[in-house]
């Protein structure tokens, strides 16, 4: 939306005070900060209204700022025209990457007073890169299996039958190459896609092989890790009972939230700034329509390997939201780099 320089300052002003105060801003409260009389404060601020940025909730009051006029506000600040405060730095001496991942959310809510949801790769469907062998003796092998993400796992297998080198060869290679390419993720259902593949080799070797990789790509998962339920719950007056009763059925309902954070993963990677930011309904759950969506993805080994967000409020200090998320994915990135 085209704005005059004057329109957009009177515009952001309003969006800053009201997300400090609560309060509807009027003229007089934008005078002490925007050099123009009250007459043209007003008549830029019914302008506003009129193009749906902003709105009021009686004929007295002052404006408040509608959807469209967060999403002005909010890409303002992601194009860097407004400033923006706060930085995070994930914790040190995490001795694995779930410590570490848990510790990321906790010091986010702490940071923000918001509720912040880290997702890793497994919770967000890991993809499945290869599976490979090594023999232990005539009876047992070890199995390896490799995600996309990096994570890896491994197990002792013991074969129900008698098998050759040659055809043990054959197997591994039909499941790699039938796996190649495919965005498997930790639903694999291996036994009945794959069994078509192997139909040609002793069914009792193939289920256990295909049994094994199935568990051991589930325990290649990193989860969720949630906090600052108990921030959300302080912000009542920013939320209405209808919203958070939203949220936490969200949070209740496991697969409701691995599709919010699923689609958050790959609107980030698609986006140049690597930021999400989804206002009231965008996210896609109409009932969050009080709500906000901070997210971006972070990354092993220049791999997309999971996203740190924050939920709060639509009246949330989205400045210091969006300068937490993204140094959260900048420095966890960096340090399971450096780490893992």
């Amino acid at each position: 939306m085209n704005l005059t320089s004057r329109q957009h300052e009177i515009l952001i002003k309003t969006l800053e005070l009201y997300i400090s105060t609560g309060t509807p801003v009027g003229s007089h409260a934008l005078g002490e900060f925007v050099e123009a009389s009250s007459s043209t404060i007003r008549a830029e601020l019914a302008y506003l209204e009129s193009v749906g940025l902003l709105t009021h909730p009686h004929t007295s009051a002052g404006r408040v700022p509608t959807d469209a006029g967060y999403r002005y506000y909010v890409d303002a600040l992601v194009a860097g025209d407004t400033p923006q405060e706060g930085s995070f730095e994930a914790p040190l001496g995490s001795g694995n990457v779930d410590e570490l991942l848990r510790g990321v959310s906790e010091n986010m809510s702490e940071v923000t007073r918001l509720l912040a949801v880290v997702a890793g790769p497994g919770a967000l469907g890991d993809s499945l890169a290869r599976v490979d062998y090594l023999p232990f003796s005539r009876e047992t092998v070890l199995l390896v299996v490799s995600m996309e993400s990096g994570a890896s796992s491994s197990t002792t297998l013991a074969i129900p039958a008698q098998v050759d080198d040659e055809e043990m060869r054959e197997i591994f290679s039909a499941i790699n190459g039938w796996i190649q390419g495919r965005p498997l993720g930790v639903d694999l259902e291996l036994s009945l896609a794959a069994r078509k593949v192997l139909s040609d080799h002793n069914p009792l070797v193939v289920e256990a092989v295909l049994e094994a990789v199935e568990i051991l790509s589930r325990a290649t998962e990193r989860g969720l890790f949630i906090q600052g339920v108990s921030a959300l719950l302080a912000r009542l007056d920013d939320l209405d009972p209808s919203s958070l009763a939203t949220v936490i059925e969200i949070f209740e309902r496991r697969r409701w939230l691995l599709r919010l954070m699923g689609d958050a993963l790959q609107r980030s990677l698609s986006n140049p700034t690597g930021l999400v930011v989804s206002i009231g309904a965008e996210s896609g759950f109409y009932r969050l329509a009080n709500t906000s969506f901070v997210a971006a993805a972070y990354s092993h080994r220049e791999r997309p390997y999971g996203v740190v967000s924050l939920i709060g409020p639509k009246r949330m200090e989205y400045d210091a939201a969006i300068a937490t998320v993204r140094s959260a994915a900048e420095s966890l990135t960096l340090r399971l780099s450096n780490q893992f």
